[in-house]
């Protein structure tokens, strides 16, 4: 009985290595940067299309505007939470978006009068009533190797 129970906590994890190596890669990545943010997008009700999380500077001017984006990054969604290491160069003030493009079609989808009907959110997760969020409640420094930004997703 002990045997079986040694095996069942060491065994089995070691004959499902894609298990833990997508985590591994995730929570690795942040650690090969200068300075890394690592994002964990929560909140994702559903495993369709993709999370797309779109990393701002420190003027505010840009904040969710179209083209004015540093980088953006895009991973399948999995139901409940999506990791992401976004690499910088240097330290400094930094907003990030996140959205489920549920459809696949790589944009953000929003209906005619503009409100969105896909998931999104912001670092910070502020309370997003009506109008999006700006660059001071989403903003956070970046000041160490790796700095920790959660984004709640709304429907």
């Amino acid at each position: 009985m002990r045997t079986l129970r040694w095996f069942l906590i060491f065994g089995i994890p070691l004959l499902m290595p894609d298990a833990f190596a997508s985590a591994a890669e995730t929570d690795g990545g942040c650690n090969k940067e200068p300075y890394a943010i690592s994002v964990m997008v929560h909140g994702v009700r559903s495993d369709d299309g993709n999370i797309t999380v779109v990393l701002y500077g420190s003027d505010p001017d840009d904040f969710l505007v179209k083209g004015r984006k540093l980088l953006r990054k895009r991973s399948p969604a999995l139901n409940g939470i999506v990791r992401f290491c976004l690499a910088v160069s240097k330290p400094g003030v930094y907003a990030a978006a996140a959205y489920h493009d549920e459809n696949g079609n790589k944009k953000f989808d929003k209906n005619w009068i503009g409100i969105p009907i896909e998931g999104f959110g912001v670092s910070n997760s502020p309370e997003i009533f009506l109008l999006p969020p700006g660059h001071a409640e989403a903003a956070f420094r970046i000041d160490k190797a790796i700095t920790k930004v959660d984004i709640q997703l709304g429907y």
